[in-house]
């Protein structure tokens, strides 16, 4: 985990290594994602998986699922999943 400073100008540096890590460089875009409850996710503007949490998320809208619809269908498969690979028979 690394620990991130705001500074007075509200600027945020990012540790080189992790710059490196990621071949981020200066001027390079991010977008700022509220969760909820006091957190976010910072990620570079083109990222892949917001890329494809967007298509997901136009494809749920296009079939007016909810996101109560969504949860029930995720606890009924995880349910469904811990059986077949978790109780004995």
């Amino acid at each position: 985990m690394t620990t991130l400073q705001i500074r007075s100008k509200g600027t945020i540096t990012l540790p080189a290594s992790f710059r490196k890590k990621y071949k981020l460089e200066e001027g390079e875009f991010f977008k700022l994602i509220d969760v909820g409850d006091g957190s976010f996710f910072l990620v570079p503007k083109e990222s892949k998986v917001m890329r494809n949490a967007d298509k997901v998320a136009r494809k749920v809208r296009e079939a007016n699922v909810t996101l109560e619809d969504l949860l029930v269908t995720l606890d009924e498969e995880r349910k469904r999943y811990y059986k077949e690979h978790y109780v004995k028979n």
